[in-house]
């Protein structure tokens, strides 16, 4: 008892106080405390130190924040999402503004304005017809349509 107050029960409120805490949370951050401050709970049974249970309580939710946060983030690297954009490669547009491989620009392409930039040192002109090579970030890279 701290202050009249049962240790178990003090540990517990700390658990739900972070575990409603990782509720406004966008990531798994705060629940590794919560899971920490339970297993704290469990151990004043044995331990009744409260600088040992505070540190018990430091080092098992840190662990758990680091090692397992760094598993989920090597797992998530390894997630590739396939989008609605890699749906434009092969797809043909027309060219609004002149495009070559060192000035970028502008490709009507199913009805939307995109910036595009040449694959080749050719120099595509206004109104000719390209065809969709690849997504290079917010650009597309296109090739002269022989369509």
């Amino acid at each position: 008892m701290i202050l009249g107050i049962n240790i178990k029960l003090l540990w517990l409120a700390i658990a739900v106080i972070f575990g409603i805490g990782e509720l406004f949370t966008a990531g798994l951050t705060l629940i590794w405390f919560s899971i920490g401050a339970l297993l704290t709970m469990f151990l004043t049974t044995y331990i009744e130190s409260i600088p040992l249970q505070l540190l018990i309580f430091g080092v098992s939710s840190s662990l758990m924040l680091f090692i397992v946060t760094k598993k989920l983030v090597k797992k998530d690297e390894e997630y590739v999402s396939n989008t609605n954009i890699d749906a434009l490669i092969g797809k043909y547009g027309i060219v609004e503004e002149e495009v070559s491989n060192i000035k970028y620009g502008i490709v009507n392409l199913e009805g939307e304005r995109w910036t595009a930039v040449s694959e080749d040192d050719i120099v595509i002109k206004k109104g000719e017809k390209v065809k969709v090579l690849k997504i290079d970030g917010v650009k597309l890279v296109v090739q002269r349509s022989n369509i």
